[in-house]
């Protein structure tokens, strides 16, 4: 955090009068960098790549592996699990992100933060829900570490922040594929859930979704 505070305070003060901060948009900080030098422009363009391609590469490098090790557990299609030989690499897990990607660079950017942020609050309200849950029916169930009782009421207002962002992503292009995608994972959701049940019936310690899920955590 204080990092950021510090690269916007001195890019503030560098060149008040011809960029203000009120005035920035995308590419102004490399801008605001030549003033100090006709290299430092460049050198903060160039960082700016490389930081945001590792940042990207390593979360999809990481969605892939997650989605083929779905797949060796059966809750997604076997296919998707297929690996190079030599190196071990998820191609069809990756080959599937790309298209998904490629896709989705048909929208403009603000759709796209729609969609995220839509997924973002889904995954936020589900975690909200299972905390809440988990308290009320199992309350003597070994965690790390326990929340106070009188901190419960601070989920109100931050459900409360959740429904604002799906009113502002259910818009526009946006609306149609975030209720497409919660109206089909929602009952994949309860099949995966379901399944797993069944596995614990059966006698399992744990189920194939457990495992998948301690080894990719």
């Amino acid at each position: 955090l204080l990092q950021y505070v510090f690269v916007l305070l001195a890019a503030t003060a560098i060149s008040p009068t011809d960029y203000p901060w009120e005035q920035w948009s995308d590419g102004t900080l490399p801008s605001i960098a030549t003033v100090v030098g006709p290299s430092m422009g460049s050198s903060l363009l160039l960082a700016s790549l490389a930081g945001n391609a590792g940042q990207y590469f390593s979360g999809f490098v990481e969605g892939s592996y997650l989605l083929q090790g779905a797949a060796e557990v059966k809750i997604v299609p076997s296919f998707l699990g297929k690996q190079l030989p030599k190196s071990g690499a998820p191609y069809m897990a990756s080959t599937a992100q790309l298209l998904c990607i490629v896709w989705m660079m048909s929208f403009d950017f603000h759709a796209i933060l729609l969609f995220d942020n839509f997924f973002t609050a889904n995954g936020v309200a589900m975690e909200l829900a299972a905390f809440t849950l988990l308290r009320w029916k199992r309350p003597d169930l070994q965690r790390p570490f326990k929340a106070p009782s009188a901190l419960l009421p601070l989920f109100v207002p931050a459900a409360g922040i959740i429904v604002i962002i799906w009113w502002h992503c259910l818009s526009g292009d946006a609306m149609l594929v975030n209720v497409a995608a919660f109206a089909l994972g929602i009952p994949y959701g309860l099949w995966v859930a379901g399944r797993s049940r069944r596995e614990h019936t059966q006698g399992h310690a744990k189920s194939a979704f457990d495992v998948w899920v301690e080894d990719d955590g």
